[in-house]
């Protein structure tokens, strides 16, 4: 089982596992939420092209975190610490293998992330967007104390509509403890 201990900073040498589980992640639960056209495209080269982008040329408060053993990368966190001024740190991606959910992963990679908000940006909550389809997802930060503060309709990779939902911690030490 990964831990918490396993999660290290990711280099732009993960950014092709990092696709790769993206991807695989959007194509498994994004059905029927993102078009099927975009999901059975070249969505494995389209991830590839943003994520050496990120790392290539990062922004300053960007980090990303991930675990991997020798069958590739298991999980991932992506966070911007300056997002925004009223809700905080932006955790933009986090996404865990399928064959490794249910194991405390998810949770130890937005804990990775509530650690660094609270030490590099005081003060600061953390915040997501979540799909408004995405029940698993929903029912994962609820479990984790986030609250479900606000609704829109965004735009997705794949140039369509969709419902999401903003999902908060005011206070991310409340991710911290066990």
């Amino acid at each position: 089982m990964t831990t918490a201990a396993d999660i290290r900073a990711a280099t732009a040498d993960d950014a092709d596992g990092i696709a790769a589980l993206h991807a695989d992640s959007w194509r498994r639960t994004y059905r029927g939420m993102m078009l099927d056209s975009y999901l059975d495209g070249d969505l494995d080269g389209e991830r590839r092209g943003v994520w050496r982008a990120r790392f290539a040329d990062p922004r300053p408060d960007q980090r990303v975190w991930l675990a991997a053993d020798d069958t590739g990368v298991l999980g991932f966190a992506c966070l911007y610490g300056d997002a925004d001024p009223v809700w905080g740190a932006y955790v933009d991606n986090l996404h865990v293998r399928l064959d490794q959910r249910g194991r405390g992963l998810g949770l130890a990679l937005l804990r990775r992330a509530a650690d660094w908000t609270l030490r590099e940006r005081p003060g600061a909550g953390l915040w997501l967007w979540v799909m408004e389809q995405n029940h698993g997802a929903r029912g994962f930060y609820r479990r984790a104390g986030a609250a479900e503060v606000e609704r829109t309709i965004s735009t997705t990779p794949s140039e369509d509509s969709a419902p999401i939902l903003r999902c908060h911690w005011p206070d991310p030490s409340t991710l911290t403890t066990p």
